[in-house]
């Protein structure tokens, strides 16, 4: 009897257990598939459960632990995942952090570098201005002095000029008083040429006649004539004579400067000036 209650008892839990179970089954089957709900299974009697095989209970029940691991492992996966997107967001949210601040950081540099070149830009462009107000300002004094010198350049030119004109005026006043000066030596000169020919051509008759008083013609050939060359001193004082060109009578040359000789000392003017151009003279000798 109390076998039989022990059975009827263990029947009863696994008849119980079995539509827990398949409640279970249905409910997922229900909610996890789109296919539709198959028709009620109509309830079986409790009591005439009495006999369930093992095997097929361990073997659902394996199935259900399975399922429920994986339901399990999946929701570990999905939490994983989740958690790995959180993470990549809190990673992406780093780096957009890091990247702003490095922009900021990068800005700040930028408008630094902005700021220092504005800064040289400002003091080269002072730089710039003060060389060249200095450029204009030695510019200017040296346009003044460019100026200052060309009035002096000027000047010295004006001058120069008019000091090259006087020196010209000068030279062309001098060369007209020499060229009058010139003219009236130059007629004084032959004038005086003139009247020192006269006195010499009178000298010469002079001579010419004494040397013919001198002459011996006894003996020689008429027709004769040489030239001679007869050099005095002052006083007419002949001092040296020689045939320049003979008569080809050797007597009638040597009776010739025996003559001058004789006749020495000759005629001359008392002017020294003039005796000078007679000093030495060449006379044709043809008595």
């Amino acid at each position: 009897m109390r076998n039989n209650w022990l059975l009827s008892s263990g029947s009863f839990l696994l008849s119980i257990i079995l539509h827990v179970i398949l409640g279970i089954v249905l409910a997922f089957s229900f909610k996890f598939t789109s296919e539709p709900t198959p028709p009620p299974i109509p309830d079986i009697p409790i009591i005439q459960a009495t006999v369930i095989d093992k095997k097929e209970v361990d073997k659902e029940l394996k199935r259900i632990k399975e399922k429920k691991q994986k339901k399990i492992d999946d929701e570990l996966k999905r939490k994983k995942d989740l958690e790995k997107k959180k993470q990549k967001k809190r990673d992406d949210i780093k780096k957009k952090k890091a990247a702003a601040k490095k922009k900021i950081e990068d800005e700040k540099i930028r408008l630094k570098k902005l700021e220092q070149e504005k800064k040289e830009k400002k003091e080269l462009e002072k730089k710039k201005k003060l060389e060249e107000e200095e450029k204009k300002k030695r510019d200017a004094e040296n346009k003044k002095k460019d100026e200052q010198q060309k009035i002096l350049d000027e000047e010295k030119r004006k001058a120069k000029e008019e000091a090259d004109r006087l020196v010209r005026e000068k030279a062309i006043n001098d060369a007209i008083q020499q060229e009058i000066d010139d003219e009236i030596e130059a007629v004084k000169k032959a004038e005086q040429l003139k009247r020192d020919f006269s006195i010499i051509a009178r000298f010469q008759q002079r001579i010419r006649r004494q040397l013919e008083s001198k002459f011996n013609k006894i003996g020689l050939d008429p027709g004769l004539s040489c030239v001679i060359l007869i050099r005095m001193i002052e006083g007419g004082k002949v001092v040296e004579t020689s045939i320049a060109k003979s008569s080809g009578n050797a007597l009638f040359d040597q009776r010739a400067e025996n003559a001058v000789y004789l006749a020495s000392p000759l005629p001359v003017p008392e002017e020294i000036r003039v005796f000078e151009k007679m000093r030495s003279i060449r006379f044709t000798f043809e008595p």
